[in-house]
């Protein structure tokens, strides 16, 4: 004989009175989930975000924290692109940046560190990956690229001094990516280092491999 509604009702009461009670609990947590993931967690910034934009979503915990992969190397590359080109874009994003509190320049300085870290790291595994010449062609191939990159900052004419103290130095980098790296990672990077400035002493004593090296750097990459 089945229960009647009565009774199925009258075992069942115990989980409605908790589920009214837990109700509003449940309403607050997902109203928070939804205000934190759609309200404050900023948008990745597109060809027409301002210096500002670009600024507050490196700053933000939810902004370039988030972002992995091919999507965070995208960012990336582009936005500095951008930086590179556009005058007016680096003049609002150093007001922006020289803007910020201490804790938010500390924040901006941590995350960006941490975005370009996987990248200088793959660099390191590759590195210690190959052995002999291989490992030799290709401490030449990163000299060549990491100069290509200096000389695209240095086209663009990026003055440090419109940064005022916001911009951390080589030493202040240093130290973030030292206690960002574990004692392993750092031996590695060492050798990796030390292997960079080797190569570059033997560069710059010949003449000739010097001025190689510079039409290298000179010659953009083809696809």
């Amino acid at each position: 004989m089945r229960p009647s509604f009565a009774a199925r009702f009258y075992r069942a009461r115990p989980i409605l009175v908790a589920l009214a009670c837990a109700s509003p609990l449940l309403l607050l947590g997902g109203l928070w989930w939804a205000v934190n993931a759609f309200l404050l967690t900023p948008g990745v910034p597109d060809d027409d975000a301002s210096g500002e934009e670009c600024v507050w979503f490196i700053v933000h915990e939810n902004g370039l924290p988030r972002l992995a992969g091919d999507q965070r190397d995208r960012f990336l590359d582009h936005h500095l692109q951008r930086l590179v080109r556009d005058q007016e874009l680096r003049r609002r994003f150093a007001e922006a940046l020289r803007r910020l509190t201490i804790e938010e320049q500390a924040d901006f300085h941590a995350h960006l560190v941490d975005a370009f870290k996987p990248r200088v790291l793959a660099d390191v595994r590759r590195f210690h990956d190959l052995h002999g010449e291989p490992r030799r062609h290709y401490v030449d191939e990163r000299i060549v690229e990491y100069n290509r990159v200096g000389a695209l900052l240095r086209s663009g004419r990026i003055d440090r001094s419109a940064f005022g103290k916001a911009l951390p130095d080589s030493t202040q980098i240093a130290g973030l990516l030292l206690t960002r790296t574990s004692e392993q990672e750092q031996q590695l990077g060492l050798a990796y280092l030390t292997a960079l400035a080797e190569r570059i002493k033997q560069i710059l004593a010949d003449p000739e491999l010097k001025r190689e090296f510079e039409a290298r750097i000179a010659t953009p990459n083809t696809p």
